[in-house]
């Protein structure tokens, strides 16, 4: 994993470590930060104590093969995270986030540069971009289409090389990284839509105002949508909220409340009857649980607390 973080540096990606085996950085969140050493005149997070310097990297990956990290942010990237259709689905049928790519291209008369490409352990892709000189985008999460997540400034990607229990991340298209394509940034330029305020607080010890921001951005997604995808967005939303129950950042009940009230636009349209709803719900944070989404808990790397 060493010769991974240090050839990512090198090519002037700014790489942390993430705990071995995981996504979750090493270093520890602001949460639990004691301002001691680094931090002693504030709180640093990953993104700011992620660096390219080989030799910084050398040190930190001589202590344990860590996975390897990609700061987006510093390194001036836009990731396309294409999810597959073949996933962790429960049978529900859903495009691909390569055909919509496809098609996002093609209704617009676009089309999407060859860039370097890194296959993710549930046949994903991560597709790397660079970003013009003065833009600024950040995260995204179906923003673009379905199954098209983006990972900018404040995120990260999973780099290759890197191993989780279902597999390896590894290169399918080498360098180089190509420039962002103008539609797309066009695209993520765009003002979003703020949600509205939806449901009763959530618990646990993060802050509520921003697990009530998740939860709304999963209920607008419910409501909009389309005839063809409600039943995986549904799906998909439950999912991503028992992802939080399995946390303990949120009620069970109160997330398949929510999800079921947004979809409740969709019952009797199009022959979406309440059972489907409950069912994909059901499923949804069933799955979700069992792959607990932590926010903001991450240990620290020894002697750097």
């Amino acid at each position: 994993m060493r010769h991974a973080a240090v050839a990512a540096s090198r090519a002037g990606l700014f790489v942390f470590p993430l705990r071995t085996l995981t996504k979750v950085p090493v270093f520890h969140g602001e949460t639990n930060c004691r301002g001691r050493g680094i931090c002693s005149d504030g709180h640093r997070s990953w993104e700011q104590r992620a660096t390219s310097d080989p030799d910084r990297v050398c040190r930190w990956w001589s202590r344990e093969p860590f996975n390897v990290g990609i700061a987006c942010g510093p390194s001036r990237l836009l990731v396309l995270d294409l999810d597959t259709s073949d996933g962790h689905g429960g049978g529900l049928a859903a495009p691909s986030g390569l055909d919509a790519l496809a098609a996002l291209a093609n209704d617009r008369g676009e089309t999407v540069s060859g860039t370097y490409t890194v296959l993710t352990p549930t046949g994903g892709q991560h597709r790397y971009f660079r970003l013009p000189g003065g833009a600024e985008l950040r995260n995204t999460q179906g923003a673009l289409a379905p199954r098209i997540d983006t990972r900018g400034g404040g995120g990260y990607v999973v780099g290759a090389g890197s191993a989780l229990p279902g597999g390896r991340y590894s290169v399918v298209v080498p360098p180089p990284i190509a420039m962002l394509p103008e539609w797309i940034r066009r695209l993520l330029s765009q003002p979003a839509r703020q949600p509205a305020h939806e449901g009763p607080a959530p618990t646990g010890p993060v802050s509520a105002s921003y697990v009530t921001a998740i939860v709304a951005g999963e209920a607008a997604g419910v409501r909009a949508a389309l005839v063809g995808t409600r039943q995986w967005t549904i799906y998909r939303a439950a999912r991503t909220l028992g992802r939080l129950v399995g946390a303990g950042h949120l009620d069970e009940d109160v997330a398949a409340s929510v999800v079921t009230d947004a979809a409740a636009v969709h019952v009797g349209v199009d022959g979406m009857t309440a059972a489907e709803v409950a069912r994909a719900v059901r499923r949804g944070i069933a799955y979700g649980r069992r792959s607990p989404r932590l926010l903001g808990t991450a240990s620290a790397m020894p002697g750097e607390r």
